[in-house]
C-alpha cells in the first residue's frame, strides 16, 4: 500500500534537524531525502535500476536518494511548512560521473556534514553505492553518530535497494542498532 507523502512528511520534523526521539514531532528518526554517493563508478545502467527498485519500495512511491555531486547548489533545498524535495529522479543523466569514486564512508561523511543550512538531506543517515551496487543491486546505508546521533563514527549496513529507503525512511530510534546486533556491521567494498 502507498502512503501519501503528506501522510508520512507529517511525521518528521518540522526542521529537519535535531532527530529527537523523544518528540511528537519526529515520530520517524530519520528526514528523508538521504544523500546517496557513487564510490566506485557503478554504470549509469546498474544506478537507474536501483533508483527505480529504491523508488518503487518507498510505499510512497518518492525518490528518497539524492545522488550526490560536489556542489550543494542542486541538492534538495528545505523549505519550511512544504512537503520535502524529492532526491534525484531516474533515468540519471548518462553524462554523471561522480566526483566521491575512491573515496570512503568516512570522506562522504565530512560532505555531508558540511552541507550549508537549508540543504534538505538527512544530517546522519545516508547511502553508498559499492562494489555490491555492481554486484547485486544492493545499497550500503550508513550512520554518522553513534545511539544517540552524537559523534562521528560512522557504521554501515548492506540493504536490498527495493527496502532501502522504506526501512532508512521510517527508522526509529534503536532500530539501527538493532539491525546492526542483528546483521552485523558491513564493511563497504571499495576495490
Amino acid at each position: 500500500m502507498l502512503l501519501p507523502a503528506s501522510r508520512i512528511c507529517k511525521q518528521l520534523n518540522a526542521t529537519g534537524e535535531g532527530h529527537d526521539p523523544n518528540s511528537s514531532l519526529n515520530a520517524s528518526w530519520t528526514w528523508p531525502p538521504f544523500a546517496l554517493f557513487d564510490v566506485v563508478d557503478v554504470p549509469h545502467k546498474t544506478i537507474n535500476l536501483i533508483w527505480q527498485r529504491a523508488k518503487n519500495g518507498s510505499t510512497v512511491d518518492l525518490w528518497w536518494f539524492y545522488l550526490a555531486v560536489s556542489d550543494y547548489a542542486p541538492a534538495p533545498k528545505r523549505i519550511p511548512d512544504k512537503t520535502p524535495e524529492q532526491g534525484t529522479e531516474e533515468p540519471i543523466d548518462a553524462s554523471f560521473k561522480s566526483p566521491f569514486i575512491g573515496q570512503n564512508e568516512f570522506d562522504v561523511a565530512r560532505w555531508l556534514k558540511g552541507k550549508p543550512n537549508g540543504v534538505n538531506l538527512d544530517s546522519h543517515f545516508f547511502g553508498l553505492l559499492d562494489k555490491q551496487a555492481e554486484k547485486s543491486g544492493k545499497v550500503v546505508l550508513c550512520r554518522i553518530g553513534d545511539s544517540h546521533l552524537k559523534g562521528n563514527e560512522v557504521k554501515c549496513l548492506l540493504w536490498d535497494a527495493d527496502t532501502a529507503t522504506l526501512w532508512l525512511g521510517g527508522q526509529n530510534y534503536g532500530d539501527w542498532d538493532d539491525q546492526m546486533d542483528g546483521k552485523g556491521p558491513y564493511i563497504p567494498e571499495f576495490h
